[in-house]
């Protein structure tokens, strides 16, 4: 179940907001930004939903503080009384992933959570190619074992990894793999794959996977 923490220091409110997720998500709850931010060390949430104004640590001091730990990419959605268009800018200046005002109902609440969870896991499948223990973070251009991380695995190297991971068990011709990473109207020739397999894994033997990719002589290459 997904897991949830909701800081708001107006405890009927607290209850009520609670009551709205708890069918779905796993739900913690602090009354005040202090307590929260200890609960945010301590434990994974899929998101979070904060007060703007709160006891001891405000709802967007909160939100700053996630968004300077680059290891924290917790959506955070923040309750607020803003009525103007300035106040709303000054909230959004936060990295505020949603805001909504305080006197939300359940369903607005509720769509805008679904809403949100939808868009971070169409980001995640657009930012991350996985493969048994393998992830490729495209994003940072890191790739992850167990066996460890590299940061050297980058552009067109990242690119022909990615397309071999996502077409994993199928023999790839080629041609196809060319037209695909480089395209048709590169100016690169097609040798040039050889030269890319070949350091690709000289980096993939680091972590143990340069025999995953397999050549099929005469025909291309697999990621097994």
């Amino acid at each position: 179940m997904l897991k949830a923490l909701i800081v708001e220091d107006d405890k009927f409110l607290a209850s009520s907001l609670k009551a709205a997720v708890a069918d779905k998500f796993d739900v913690d709850v602090s009354y005040n930004g202090l307590d929260g931010q200890k609960l945010i060390d301590n434990n994974i949430y899929d998101f979070v939903i904060a007060d703007s104004i709160l006891p001891g640590k405000g709802g967007l001091d909160l939100l700053d503080y996630i968004r300077e730990d680059k290891e924290l990419k917790i959506p955070v959605i923040v309750l607020t009384i803003a009525e103007s268009t300035e106040e709303k800018a000054r909230v959004m200046k936060h990295r505020v992933t949603e805001y909504l005002p305080r006197v939300a109902d359940a369903s607005l609440l509720t769509t805008t959570i679904s809403n949100l969870l939808q868009r971070e896991s169409n980001l995640k499948a657009e930012n991350e190619v996985t493969y048994k223990d393998l992830v490729l973070d495209l994003k940072n251009e890191l790739v992850t074992s167990n066996a460890g991380t590299l940061d050297t695995i980058k552009g067109k190297y990242l690119e022909l990894l990615s397309f071999f991971v996502i077409n994993n068990n199928i023999i790839l011709e080629k041609e196809e793999i060319f037209d695909r990473v480089w395209g048709v109207d590169s100016e690169t020739t097609i040798n040039a794959i050889e030269v890319y397999i070949s350091g690709l894994r000289k980096e993939l033997r680091k972590i143990g996977y340069d025999k995953n990719l397999r050549t099929v002589r005469g025909v291309g290459y697999t990621f097994e």
